[in-house]
């Protein structure tokens, strides 16, 4: 038993070493702009001119004219020709104008990593790699072991 017990510390495993490496990653990014720009321009434009010519012409500068206005005033001038130009002008102008912008930007990144690496070595020993000589051993032993036994028995 004595011997049996040497023999199990000298058989031992194999060692094995195992690297193992997880890396998990996740970048997730959203980005969203909006822009909306809205110009009303209203242009209201009213114009209106009222021009009143009066125009007198001597024909001839020796002899006098005489004019009489609404009033009853009386002007005299000395042969002469004359126009009167009444003249009304108008203008109108509306504008509107409108102006619309917009702008939307939608941006998304998304990464993702997952990386999983296991490795795995074994090394067997000498003593394990060899199991079957050691059974041979051992069946030896045990035979001698046994036959010393029964000689001192008998």
């Amino acid at each position: 038993m004595k011997y049996l017990f040497i023999l199990l510390l000298l058989v031992g495993c194999g060692s094995r070493k195992v690297n193992k490496t997880n890396i998990e990653t996740a970048i997730k990014t959203e980005l969203s702009v909006a822009d909306s720009v809205k110009i009303v321009t209203n242009t209201d434009s009213n114009t209106e001119i009222i021009a009143d010519e009066f125009e007198i012409i001597p024909v001839d500068s020796l002899k006098p004219i005489v004019i009489v206005d609404s009033k009853g005033k009386k002007t005299s001038y000395l042969n002469a020709r004359i126009s009167k130009r009444h003249e009304t002008s108008r203008n109108k102008t509306l504008k509107n104008e409108i102006i619309q912008s917009s702008h939307k930007v939608n941006i998304k990144a998304t990464k993702q990593t997952k990386q999983a690496e296991k490795q795995v070595e074994r090394k067997e020993s000498i003593i394990t790699s060899l199991w079957w000589l050691w059974l041979i051993l051992i069946l030896i032993v045990t035979y001698y072991v046994s036959r010393k036994f029964i000689s001192f028995h008998v």
